[in-house]
């Protein structure tokens, strides 16, 4: 029996139903609610749903309110595609090497420069059909994390940087159930360094996919400059210290780089501390941008006063500097327990 013909079935069984008196007697005759009845399904090889509505009024000697059915008809009752599509890389370029992110080994870190090209040739594959695929590359200057955890993140102040971050959101149409793909984009010549991400996702037509499967950090350099300042700290010369709330660290030191701080606007020095209790990590008012008067020594001398809104216990106090292209320093740590 075709769809059309097992719809127009069901339409005329309905109403001969309504229409047996020993069914109607069952209806109040004050008030009829609304009944919805709704099945709900897909048809095997297709993707149309139809629906059925069934507006019948039956009048007698007492007034009976509308009643409205919907059915779905025509169903074949077929297994959900649950499955994710799977990726084969064929080839990286570069080819990824472990490397250190955030502070933490990965196995999987591409390393390029601005100007140059980042390829994958890769093969989609899914056991009914695919839909789309997605690159999404950002920066991750914070060291924020996606789906399997992150690493305490700093925030560095804004400030205004004349280099280019590599930003990329880039969504294409798949069909069928295999699809080999070759992508390729350029750095920007000018880039922003630092820490990137590369995410590379695929969907099926029901929608499924496996989010972080394919989900890779990226360090890039500028090519104008690519070695990091050094912090020199004078003081304190503790790093382990006990200090109670609302008292003061004065720290005392240098900046130094190979070339100017301030050539690229991203040049600061900033102190964060990250609570060890929760991993949180938060940016102070501390924070001293490489202006143009800046070159390729920046003395500094400056106190931070313990927040009274701390809760007492263990924290971590970071001194950080990013060159004038973020070249990120090495950072410096001061171990603090806050007390009353």
């Amino acid at each position: 029996m075709d769809l059309i013909t097992t719809a127009t079935y069901w339409y005329y069984a309905f109403i001969n139903f309504f229409h047996n008196t020993d069914v109607i007697k069952y209806v109040n005759a004050t008030e009829l609610h609304l009944r919805k009845i709704v099945y709900i399904c897909t048809f095997k090889h297709e993707q149309d749903k139809i629906i059925i509505n069934l507006n019948l009024t039956y009048m007698t000697t007492r007034v009976f309110q509308l009643i409205s059915l919907v059915f779905l008809i025509g169903c074949v009752n077929e297994d959900p595609d649950i499955s994710a599509p799977t990726m084969e890389v064929v080839e990286y370029i570069p080819t990824p090497k472990e490397d250190s992110i955030c502070g933490a080994i990965e196995p999987v870190v591409f390393n390029l420069r601005g100007g140059e090209e980042f390829t994958f040739d890769v093969i989609f594959n899914d056991d009914q059909a695919l839909s789309q695929y997605k690159v999404d590359i950002h920066n991750n200057f914070d060291c924020h994390g996606h789906g399997g955890g992150s690493a305490p993140s700093v925030t560095v102040p804004n400030v205004n940087n004349l280099t280019t971050d590599w930003t990329v959101l880039d969504i294409h149409s798949l069909s069928g159930d295999l699809a080999p793909i070759i992508w390729t984009d350029k750095v920007p010549e000018n880039v922003t360094a630092g820490n990137y991400h590369f995410h590379l996702q695929v969907i099926d037509e029901a929608g499924n996919d496996s989010p972080f499967a394919n989900f890779h950090s990226m360090k890039i350099y500028n090519p104008l400059d690519s070695i990091a300042p050094q912090i020199n700290i004078q003081e304190p010369v503790i790093r382990n210290m006990a200090i109670k709330k609302g008292e003061s660290i004065r720290f005392v030191g240098q900046v130094t780089d190979n070339r100017s701080l301030s050539d690229g606007g991203n040049g600061v020095l900033y102190l964060a501390y990250t609570d060890l209790s929760t991993g949180n990590t938060f940016a102070t008012d501390k924070a001293f941008v490489f202006d143009v008067n800046v070159d390729t020594n920046y003395d500094f001398d400056f106190e931070f006063e313990i927040p009274q809104t701390l809760v007492s216990g263990d924290y971590r106090l970071s001194l950080g500097a990013n060159d004038g292209v973020r070249n990120v320093a090495a950072f410096e740590f001061f171990d603090v327990q806050v007390s009353n």
